[in-house]
């Protein structure tokens, strides 16, 4: 593990609204009453199994488990939510505890569209990976 901040304490690294703080209680809450469940999955790039812990909480202080795999490097979160509760968490926590609200605003829509144009700049400048024929908000 890189230091002691990234042990799991429930405690977020960033400070959190009430509204998120009220989020991730009831994150937590499904968690331990394993409404959300997780699965363990190997390196998608190459398929090893073999990790290395950096991180036991994510910034909201919630129980997220970030490892590295020691065969290409990939930096990736395992075990990760079984996708009916990636389902269920998406429907009813996710706004509230990543944006602190119920619902989005056409400034957050505009920063998430100005943020995936820079990705998608930066995935032409540094790969051969072609992007022809993908959807894009140009």
């Amino acid at each position: 593990m890189l230091s002691n901040r990234y042990k799991y304490d429930c405690k977020p690294i960033i400070q959190l609204t009430p509204t998120q703080l009220t989020a991730k209680k009831r994150v937590e809450n499904k968690i331990l009453t394993q409404v959300y469940t997780f699965q363990n999955v190997n390196c998608p790039i190459c398929e090893s199994c073999d990790y290395e812990l950096l991180s036991q909480k994510d910034r909201y202080g919630l129980p997220v488990t970030t490892v590295i795999c020691k065969t290409c490097g990939l930096l990736i979160t395992n075990p990760i939510m079984t996708q009916d509760s990636l389902n269920k968490f998406y429907a009813e926590d996710y706004r509230e505890l990543y944006v602190g609200s119920k619902s989005a605003t056409i400034s957050f829509f505009d920063e998430q569209c100005s943020h995936g144009k820079k990705i998608i700049e930066l995935i032409k400048k540094h790969t051969n990976i072609s992007i022809k024929g993908k959807k894009s908000y140009e």
